[in-house]
């Protein structure tokens, strides 16, 4: 794996030492730097969790993708830095009902205590949590806890966050994941679930969602959403004029695509 060329695409120049301070910053900076989208099944590309696959398409397309392809990346890159990670099958709370099995990934990264990690949350969770921590973790303001019920565990993030794709923005973030570790094959299935079926929320329109230190830019349903200090903004957006959305406030450049 190339890691110089991810670490250019994140933004990221620091340590690269197995601790908690460069997990901390290399998942914020991943999370700043790569788009939540799904644009592939709009544009009829197949999704893949595959290394080579999702590498190209976040760092030589500079993309970005779904929690598999997301946090699948993060995993690797992780673990050729020497850090000892396991991946964990999860389930997010949509609509007062969990989705599919094994349709989020969420990792464990072994340090100090275990850490969890997750890129793939339509970037909600700016910074790793502690796995073993009952009260409030504060990131940015903004205030999560992770319960467990015996080998199921819970993050939820006690305030809505405005303009993040898929669901009521307004509800509280939740899911949940069991601490069985899993292989990438095991994502195989629920991957062309994600992108085939009409009861995934992502084969029911595009989605573009990228947070900023400040707030959130969200492109969905033919409209750009802004959330910059806690104020909201809405406009409505052509279709011809995606395109250049997508470049300006995402980096993305669709190349061939319709």
């Amino acid at each position: 794996m190339d890691i110089p060329s991810y670490l250019e695409r994140i933004g990221y120049a620091g340590s690269t030492e197995p601790s908690v301070e460069t997990l901390r910053a290399m998942h914020r900076a991943h999370a700043y730097a790569v788009p939540f989208e799904n644009l592939d099944i709009g544009l009829r590309r197949r999704i893949q969790v595959d290394e080579a696959v999702n590498f190209a398409k976040i760092v030589g397309e500079r993309r970005g993708g779904f929690c598999l392809e997301l946090t699948g990346t993060f995993t690797r890159v992780l673990r050729e830095l020497g850090f000892r990670v396991d991946v964990h099958g999860g389930r997010v709370m949509l609509d007062g009902r969990l989705s599919h099995p094994l349709s989020h990934m969420v990792l464990v990264v072994h340090l100090d205590e275990p850490w969890i990690a997750d890129v793939g949350f339509g970037s909600r969770v700016i910074e790793p949590l502690r796995l073993a921590e009952r009260g409030d973790q504060v990131v940015d303001g903004r205030r999560y806890v992770v319960a467990n019920d015996g080998d199921h565990w819970f993050v939820t993030c006690n305030e809505p966050v405005l303009g993040v794709p898929g669901g009521n923005e307004n509800a509280p973030a939740l899911y949940m994941f069991t601490q069985q570790p899993r292989e990438f094959g095991e994502f195989h299935e629920v991957c062309n679930w994600l992108q085939t079926s009409p009861d995934s929320r992502f084969t029911h329109g595009s989605i573009v969602s990228l947070p900023r230190p400040n707030g959130r830019t969200t492109l969905a349903g033919g409209r750009l959403f802004r959330v910059d200090d806690g104020i909201r903004t809405e406009q409505k957006v052509a279709p011809d004029e995606e395109r250049s959305i997508l470049e300006a406030e995402f980096g993305i450049v669709l190349a061939g695509a319709d």
